[in-house]
Order: C-alpha cells, then structure tokens, then sequence
C-alpha cells in the first residue's frame, strides 16, 4: 500500500474531524486507481491494477468498495474490495457487455448495476439494470420486464424504494422494492433523483420555461416576453407524487441536487446563462427560500457536492475552465463561512467514507 502526505488544508480544517475521503486518482504509470485520504493528510493507494478505474461505489456501512475496472479490450469489469484495500476480488466479467455503475442498496449486502450488451462492432447499447448479491454472487434482472432500459439508480435510505432513469419514458421512476408500487415522474433532463433522509421527497432537475421580459419600459402590457428555456429544481412527495418547483423564475441550470443529512438544506449546481460560466455551488431551503451562492468564482466548474455526516462541509470536485492544462482537484467548503480549500491537488469523484446505515 502506497503512502504518501499533502500539505493542502488549512489550519482550521485541520482542526475539525472528517471523515476519511476516497476518490480517483493516477499512479505513477498514469492509471486511474483508488486513493483513500485520511484526517491527518496521510494517503493512501488502495488499488494498483493495470486497468483504469472509472467510478466507485462506498456501501452504506462504509465496509466495502464496489467498483468498474475498465479492460485493455474495451470491456469491464466490476470489483469487490474491503475500504482498506484488503479482500480485492473481481465480482463480475462482463466479456460481452459492458458493466459499470455499481450503487450499494442501504443493507450494505445487494447491489445494482448497469449492463449494456456490446455488439459485434463493440458499441455499447442500451443500459439495463441488475441486482449483484455481494454473499452469494446471484445476479438477477432488476426489473421485471428485463427489456425496460434504465440508469442512474439511487435508492432511498430506508431501503423501500430505489429510482432510476427511464430514457424511453423521458422520465425517472420511484419503484417501491416492498410493494411493488412505482411513481412517474418527468425528467427530460436524464439526471437522478436525490433523496431526502426522510425517504419522504426526492429533488429532481427538469426543464422549465422562464418569461424573459423586453425593455421597453416597466408595464408588463407594453413591453415585450419571450419564453425561453431553463433547467429547475423540483421537489415531489414520494407517496402522493405531488410537484413543486423550488427554484427561482430565472434562465440558470440548476443541477446535481443534494440533501443535508438534516433535510434543512439542498445544495446544488447552478449554471449561468452563458457558454463561458462555471457551474457554482448553491444552497436553498426545501421549500425555495433562503438561496444564497457558496461559491462565485465563474471561471471554476464544480462538480456534484456531498455533504459531510454533520452538515458542516461540502465535498467537490472542481476544475479551472480559464487553463487547458488544468487538472480536476478536490476542495472542502465550510457552508457556515464560505471557506474553500484544496483538500486534495489533483482527483476526481469524491466521496465521504461515513457509516449512514444508522440511517434506516
């Protein structure tokens, strides 16, 4: 196991406990393996395969690491391994499809993939999704029809209902894993839901029309309006599937909605009109009031955020749009005070190594 120390944080996160964080990262031959972050700086490679890993997946317990290989020949595979790199075994070999995307369901035990079958020209096609029993290696269909295509799968984190995205529904659905039991709900956009702790919401961005109003002058009867197009945030009441719009009547992208783990909270991505405007992080109440920005450098894009089990940080990646030779980093964000800093130089695809099965 590799050891290496940065000297990245400030003082005063220094001071404050966190969570271990893994995310991706390049070894010295230039793969993409799986690096793991400690409090104290001390880091740690907890993989050193010759495949590239592309995404990964922290279970609930913060045990086990699921995660996609990706292979010389083009195809992948998926990988089991405890969080301190130990137990490294291969789960799956998808040699005529393409596996990827594991999510780790709340019991720590199944989780669920996305397969697409290669064709004979070796182009992926449509996602389905599977079950993958990390006890008894069973792999099954997640879906009773097996030919319904789906992705982005998040499920809730009392464990009775898991969402995916349906391409040819335009939409994403609520399937209750108990009952049975499923809500539409319209999500031209493709993105996954986020879930509240509660498991009794979901956010989800879609597309919205704002008015833009002319300039000639201030009555609303004289001046001009054009209907533009805009991406909002939308909150809906998983049991009787009511909708409603939480974000501002403006032409912004408002994206990768995340909950604080006190439900008081969504953060967001927020995009400005603009071909050369950074996506910033924001935070709004559930209910719409209270938006502010936490971060406002236009020149940065910034990933999806992750809360911290406290619900004090935001994790996230960010790059430098301004320089083609910018590398992805990873920063922490204190939401009380707006303080950013390099938690991490150089990585990709964040996550907090935190137990929430205490959760259900």
């Amino acid at each position: 196991m590799l050891l290496l120390f940065l000297a990245s944080c400030t003082d005063s996160i220094k001071s404050t406990p966190y969570p271990p964080v893994l995310y991706i990262g390049w070894d010295g031959n230039g793969r993409s393996q799986i690096f793991r972050q400690e409090p104290d700086e001390a880091v740690s490679q907890l993989t050193d395969l010759e495949s590239d890993i592309i995404d990964f997946s922290v279970s609930a317990d913060a045990r086990q690491v699921a995660f996609t290989a990706l292979e010389a020949d083009s195809t992948s595979s998926i990988w089991l391994m405890n969080v301190d790199g130990d137990q490294l075994r291969q789960i799956l070999t998808c040699s005529e499809a393409e596996c990827s995307q594991p999510v780790w369901a709340p019991d720590s035990r199944r989780l669920v993939y996305e397969r697409r079958p290669i064709s004979e020209g070796g182009i992926p096609g449509s996602s389905y999704l599977w079950w993958f029993d990390a006890e008894t290696a069973e792999t099954v269909a997640v879906l009773d029809d097996i030919e319904a295509r789906g992705y982005a799968v998040r499920f809730s984190p009392d464990g009775e209902w898991l969402s995916y995205v349906s391409p040819e529904d335009e939409g994403a659905y609520l399937y209750n894993t108990k009952d049975g039991r499923s809500h539409f709900i319209p999500d031209e956009i493709g993105a996954p839901v986020a879930w509240s702790p509660a498991s009794d919401q979901v956010v989800v961005p879609n597309l919205d029309l704002v008015i833009v109003h002319g300039d000639e002058g201030e009555d609303h009867l004289e001046h001009t309006h054009d209907y533009q197009s805009a991406v909002h945030l939308f909150t809906v009441d998983v049991e009787s599937g009511d909708l409603e719009p939480i974000s501002e009547d403006l032409k912004v992208e408002d994206s990768v909605p995340a909950w604080s783990p006190g439900a008081d909270w969504i953060a967001f991505g927020r995009r400005l009109a603009g071909p050369s405007a950074g996506r910033q992080l924001w935070l709004t109440r559930p209910d719409g009031s209270e938006v502010r920005a936490v971060t406002e450098d236009l020149t940065v894009n910034h990933g999806p955020p992750y809360w911290s089990p406290d619900g004090r940080y935001l994790l996230s990646q960010r790059i430098a749009l301004d320089d083609p030779e910018s590398e992805p980093g990873i920063w922490i964000i204190d939401v009380n005070t707006g303080e950013a800093t390099n938690l991490i130089p150089v990585g990709m695809q964040p996550a907090w190594l935190s137990d929430t099965s205490a959760i259900r």
